[in-house]
């Protein structure tokens, strides 16, 4: 059995040390061989229909920080951002050029979220800034701010702020927030495409996608995706009593053939969560938290809660045409909470989220062998009080890598005690 170590562990993420991979009872040259305590969360293979899935034991990549985010470059390495504090504070990276098995530090190089981080098939990597402002008298047009690399983010240009994105005046107010609160991706015609969220009435939601013709300079609105008010759901599944933010965070996939897939947010948690009561009885900690340790924070120290009833679910909506046109958005069966993430490997859609009730807790993995018209039932791959925000790329034919990370629930305050995690996950 493989053991991984790590030294040198830091706040900010990694320190001086490094992962290092050794096999069990032995220890690299001129250090002591360490106790082995195995992990009480075992790697372990389940069976979903015609698909074996091995899940990996997760492991701590960084000490510190919250809402990771991936990005992977065209020589195979990859970046991990994560934020040393709540969203829009300051990013802290690490770099890894075998597929997540062993991290080093990186300068992050951009603010924000570290979302929109991009390689496209030619030409340098980008970096879209989330929030948009808007230009003042030029009928629609809002000011951008980009990173560029040649040199796969060794070396960076920017912030470059010559760049634009156009909405359309009569479906766009220009006092609006409009925001890349989702990921890029290319089109096999070299467009890039970016999903997108943005108010259109007081902090409620709307998601829609924009493309770009020269790798992330320029952007205009092409089509809308999903709003409330245009949901397909019959059997008001997204009416459990939920507040809900409206669509957001979108994360679109190109399963071939100009088809197109979008999985959207729905929940807003912050507002009335639904919650459980109290127990006088539980059973296992990781699953129990005082009520001091519940945003925001005016709950009894002896009381513990457990997670509430199912977060509001994810919505799945469906392009034909390239992103110019798409089906009513639909909730999904299981699929639910925060910070959808998908990932195609081998024509297997691979789907990350997390946050499954309130307080905030556990990530999930859900796979679609059919461009995403039908889902397996979800794997929980990270049982742990989370912020609920994942991440997953393929690092290989049927191989990928999730990450997630481990927070008291919100306001998320206590940073000596989060961590961010990853999983590899392979279908065998």
């Amino acid at each position: 059995m493989d053991r991984r170590r790590f030294l040198g562990v830091t706040a900010g993420g990694l320190a001086a040390g490094h992962w290092v991979q050794a096999q069990e009872g032995a220890a690299p040259a001129g250090e002591t061989a360490p106790d082995a305590f195995p992990s009480p969360y075992a790697a372990r293979q389940e069976r979903r229909g015609r698909l074996e899935i091995r899940i990996g034991s997760p492991r701590v990549v960084m000490r510190g920080p919250m809402f990771p985010n991936l990005a992977r470059f065209r020589d195979g390495s990859i970046i991990l951002f994560a934020q040393a504090v709540e969203e829009g504070g300051p990013l802290t990276a690490i770099r890894s050029e075998d597929n997540g098995w062993s991290w080093r530090p990186h300068t992050a190089g951009v603010d924000g979220m570290g979302l929109n981080t991009f390689h496209p098939r030619s030409g340098c990597a980008v970096s879209i800034h989330y929030e948009t402002r808007p230009i003042p008298d030029s009928h629609g047009l809002r000011s951008t701010r980009r990173w560029e690399s040649d040199d796969e983010w060794r070396s960076l240009r920017g912030p470059l702020e010559d760049g634009t994105l156009w909405l359309p005046e009569d479906q766009f107010k220009a006092e609006e927030k409009q925001w890349f609160h989702g990921n890029l991706i290319e089109l096999p015609d070299g467009r890039m495409l970016a999903a997108m969220q943005g108010t259109h009435e007081p902090w409620l939601f709307r998601t829609f996608l924009a493309e770009s013709p020269d790798r992330g300079k320029t952007w205009r609105f092409l089509s809308h995706i999903a709003s409330l008010d245009t949901l397909d759901d019959p059997e008001d599944a997204t009416k459990r009593g939920w507040t809900l933010w409206g669509p957001c965070e979108p994360n679109v996939a190109h399963v071939g053939g100009g088809r197109l897939v979008c999985v959207a947010r729905l929940v807003n948690d912050d507002h009335k969560p639904l919650m459980a009561a109290p127990k006088d009885r539980y059973h296992d900690l990781s699953y129990a938290i005082p009520g001091t340790g519940i945003h925001p924070g005016t709950l009894p120290a002896d009381a513990y809660y457990e997670p509430g009833p199912p977060s509001a679910p994810l919505i799945l909506s469906f392009s034909s045409d390239a992103g110019k046109s798409w089906t009513r958005a639909r909730p999904m069966q299981q699929a639910r909470g925060c910070f959808p993430r998908m990932a195609l490997g081998d024509g297997i859609l691979a789907l990350t989220y997390g946050g499954l009730a309130y307080p905030r807790w556990g990530n999930c993995v859900t796979f679609s062998t059919d461009a995403g018209e039908t889902w397996t039932s979800e794997i929980l791959f990270a049982p742990f009080f989370t912020t609920g925000y994942t991440d997953i790329i393929a690092t290989a034919p049927r191989k990928f890598l999730a990450v997630f990370d481990c927070t008291p629930p919100q306001p998320w305050k206590n940073h000596a005690a989060h961590w961010v995690g990853a999983v590899d996950i392979e279908i065998v």
